[in-house]
């Protein structure tokens, strides 16, 4: 029989050990974007996605279709309350999830 043992306390969070290998500290958000890609397979595709995070050095989404790691792209961030922000980026991680959907992981490389 299962059962449900309240009296033990929940589990800590897991902790990997050592520092943390990102650059710049990431803020979820959830603010819209226009990607359009630049080379590649898909070059010229333009898609509205859903930013899930964001740093000082770039930004994590989710997309139906991988894009190629390297590939180029221009991002535009459309926050609520601040004007657009437009930059240049590289492709740096697409990782398919269970869902079929993708992780993606851009790198800004300039400012526009």
């Amino acid at each position: 029989m299962n059962r449900l043992n309240t009296s033990r306390s929940p589990r800590p969070p897991a902790v990997l050990p050592g520092p943390d290998r990102r650059r710049d500290l990431r803020r979820p958000i959830q603010s819209r974007a226009v990607l359009t890609v630049i080379d590649g397979l898909l070059a010229g595709s333009v898609f509205e996605i859903m930013v899930r995070d964001l740093s000082f050095s770039g930004v994590s989404f989710l997309l139906k279709e991988s894009l190629g790691v390297g590939s180029n792209c221009q991002l535009q961030i459309l926050e609520p309350g601040r004007p657009p922000q437009t930059h240049l980026c590289e492709v740096t991680r697409a990782r398919q999830l269970s869902t079929g959907r993708y992780e993606m992981a851009l790198q800004f490389r300039k400012r526009m």
